[in-house]
């Protein structure tokens, strides 16, 4: 099965959200699963690393908004010699013992593996770029937000068996507002191995290590990235004191400095960002909380904006979480 295992009171009411197009309901991604089984007893008492994050209020925090991704020749190739497609995923995930939901998933949130051609877009000053909407933009607002964090890894290599079949384990929860006032909370359930082609997540929690960009693991339109902690799970979602969602998709990195002094999202190419480079001057690592519109079920993951409390100057509630905590703390544990 994949649902989490706690029981979780059904929701009574949902919100009818308006999705934006394909890969405008964009949104570094898994689903849930069952508790992990097949570890020894000594595996399971000796963990391979442990750290904790964490970012206490009054820090500098951004929500990142929807809008289009500049696509790096290294990563994406170039309009005549294209790479990174999605064609080629697709017929790896159907080709895999995956779930059968993945597939389809894909098509509807692309951006999690690859830059489907039709996408793309040649701007009139010759950038290549990934023209929908997207949550890595350069776009964000300052919010409040505050965060903790704990990462135990205890194996380097993803284990066999359904997603949630793996004996990392994790603790995160997290608060932060909108751009408009609402408040927010997510908290993890628990770590999954996420079921796309190509990511190898160390068993879903990952410790010194790199991801993004052309590793195949993550979204490619993150750069690759140089990688202290990072974490794949599903959690709840809570919005003004209300649990509005559960088995929601999550992604959760502390890695270095991605975002230049004028809060754009660097390629590989341009890392690592010399301290003064960064957005935060001397600041060596910052924390990534994606919550993709994506939803763990027994089937499998599928589509499902997340049901911000956001709205979009269209109209439309922004259906992906991209949070920016810029002042985190790393401890060893």
């Amino acid at each position: 099965m994949f649902l989490t295992s706690k029981s979780i009171e059904k929701l009574s009411i949902k919100a009818n959200f308006v999705t934006l197009p394909l890969a405008a309901v964009t949104a570094s991604m898994l689903l849930a699963g069952c508790a992990y089984s097949g570890a020894s007893s000594e595996s399971a008492s000796q963990p391979l690393g442990e750290k904790r994050v964490t970012q206490e209020e009054g820090k500098v925090t951004y929500w990142v908004l929807p809008g289009p991704r500049k696509l790096d020749a290294e990563t994406f190739g170039t309009p005549d010699n294209p790479k990174m497609l999605l064609e080629p995923k697709i017929r790896a995930a159907k080709a895999s013992k995956g779930p059968d939901t993945v597939p389809e998933l894909l098509k509807q949130v692309p951006f999690m593996v690859a830059a489907p051609v039709q996408a793309r877009k040649v701007m009139p000053n010759g950038d290549y770029v990934f023209a929908q909407p997207t949550p890595f933009s350069n776009k964000a607002r300052i919010i409040q937000g505050s965060f903790e964090a704990t990462f135990t890894d205890r194996v380097k290599t993803d284990p066999p068996g359904k997603p949630g079949q793996t004996p990392d384990t994790a603790e995160f929860s997290a608060e932060f507002s909108d751009p408009q006032g609402n408040q927010y909370r997510v908290v993890l359930d628990h770590i999954v191995k996420p079921p796309f082609p190509g990511y190898k997540t160390e068993g879903g929690v990952m410790l010194d290590s790199v991801h993004h960009g052309a590793t195949g693991t993550g979204s490619p339109l993150m750069p690759k990235v140089d990688t202290i902690a990072a974490l794949w799970g599903v959690g709840d979602l809570y919005i003004n004191g209300e649990l509005v969602d559960d088995h929601r998709v999550m992604h959760l990195m502390t890695s270095e400095v991605v975002r230049n002094k004028d809060y754009e999202l660097v390629h590989t190419k341009d890392l690592p960002l010399a301290p003064e480079e960064r957005h935060i001057s001397g600041q060596e690592h910052h924390t990534h909380l994606m919550m993709p519109p994506i939803k763990g079920t027994k089937k499998g993951p599928v589509f499902s904006p997340v049901p911000t409390a956001f709205e979009l100057p269209n109209g439309k509630n922004q259906p992906f979480l991209h949070i920016m905590f810029e002042q985190d703390q790393v401890e060893v544990l």
